[in-house]
């Protein structure tokens, strides 16, 4: 495994692929928002929301040991199972969503009809993505990263207008994000398929050892998962079910405002943090210190920026998305606290799995369903308005990301505790 370049240049590194990347999805969205109607747009959220769900455990959370894995051939391996898993989790929906269709072809699944079929895709194209991110994290190819990132963005950005000018609608949107995770694929894997060519096959055998070696992933962190993307797709699928395609719409332009400091800041972080704190804990060296620090400069910057967007957010998507966007300024307003804690808590994904606390992420992704059930509950019982929904959502969201912070310091006191003993 390559040593440690310097935390700093690897964020810078990945950040700039990101503000590439994330400033072509960011100027695309007010042509997106002029070219295709809201309702479009919002069943476009709805589908891939229902990818998203399994996505992020497509390779069964075991991306995650290929970074921290000690041994290179066991990490090859765990890369073989990976790539397996992500064909059988794609198909595995397309199965599924067959036979729902087959047995109640009435369900909110099929409420914009046969698009769902895209989402079996979305999964595997996007599953291998991810997958071979975590693969070159390993390697620390942090410019092959942001490169791709930036050219992925493209293309799905250029897939997608074209649609919208050429009035494809809703297929034309799911259409440019399945396909544009493709390119780039050769790049991604050049090291994966050099080093297959030269190395014995995996086994039915070693399978069976690396998945019992990986098993806290498989029994609890991609439960986690499971439940933390499931939490995000509810509030989707609920707004579908309380309220319109329309107002899915608008609120899909808000969430897009909202996530791009998380995209900018958090998802990069949060990659460079995991390789940290697994080294660290690899070479017995103390952490507290240097996550301490990270937090309080991650939320001084998060609370500045979200603080900002809340006092500028109506006329600014008004200005920016088009008239009617007004109310994806309300939307974005009653969730500016909850983005703000988030975009911190989420800058430390994975540090329970190197810490062995998987259960506690569970826990706490299971909280999260929770807190989206207690909103519906609330919203039909008392007719709350769609700010009424996701003011109850952000509340419930922000308590539990709280919570995860104060999760991962107490491992890091905790570690470090042991380090003097």
């Amino acid at each position: 495994m390559v040593k440690n370049d310097g935390l700093g240049k690897n964020i810078a590194i990945m950040g700039l692929g990101t503000v590439l990347a994330q400033g072509i999805n960011v100027l695309i969205q007010p042509l997106l928002s002029r070219i295709f109607p809201a309702s479009d747009l919002g069943i476009y959220t709805f589908v891939i929301s229902i990818a998203n769900i399994l996505i992020p455990i497509a390779s069964l959370k075991l991306d995650l040991l290929i970074v921290s894995e000690k041994d290179e051939l066991k990490a090859q391996y765990i890369t073989d199972i990976c790539v397996l898993a992500n064909f059988c989790v794609a198909f595995g929906l397309f199965i599924f969503l067959l036979l729902c269709n087959l047995l109640s072809p009435n369900m909110v699944l099929f409420q914009y009809g046969l698009l769902i079929y895209f989402a079996p895709i979305l999964v595997l194209t996007n599953g291998l993505r991810f997958l071979f991110i975590s693969y070159n994290n390993r390697y620390k190819e942090y410019k092959l990263i942001a490169k791709l990132e930036a050219l992925r963005e493209a293309v799905r950005a250029a897939v997608q207008t074209l649609s919208g000018l050429l009035v494809f609608g809703a297929p034309g949107l799911l259409t440019g994000y399945a396909a544009a995770p493709v390119l780039g694929y050769k790049l991604q894997m050049k090291r994966y398929f050099n080093g297959l060519k030269n190395r014995p096959r995996i086994t039915s055998s070693q399978i069976k050892e690396l998945l019992f070696h990986g098993r806290r992933q498989i029994l609890y962190i991609m439960p986690a998962q499971l439940i933390n993307s499931f939490s995000s797709s509810l509030v989707t699928m609920l707004i579908g079910t309380l309220f319109s395609a329309t107002a899915l719409g608008y609120y899909s332009m808000g969430v897009r405002v909202l996530e791009v400091p998380i995209m900018f800041i958090s998802a990069n972080v949060s990659k460079v943090c995991y390789q940290r704190i697994c080294e660290s804990i690899s070479e017995s060296l103390p952490l507290s210190k240097t996550i301490l620090k990270l937090i309080a400069l991650l939320a001084a910057a998060s609370f500045s920026i979200f603080g900002m967007v809340f006092f500028v957010a109506v006329p600014l998507c008004e200005f920016v998305f088009g008239n009617g966007y007004s109310a994806a300024g309300s939307y974005i307003r009653c969730l500016c606290l909850m983005y703000a804690l988030r975009l911190v808590a989420t800058s430390f994904a994975g540090s329970f799995t190197a810490f062995g606390k998987q259960k506690f992420e569970l826990l706490l992704n299971i909280a999260l369903v929770l807190a989206a059930l207690v909103a519906y509950a609330l919203t039909s019982a008392l007719s709350l308005s769609m700010e009424g929904f996701l003011t109850t959502i952000g509340l419930g969201y922000s308590l539990i990301y709280v919570c995860v912070l104060m999760g991962v310091l107490v491992c890091c006191f905790k570690f470090d505790r042991q380090l003097k003993a």
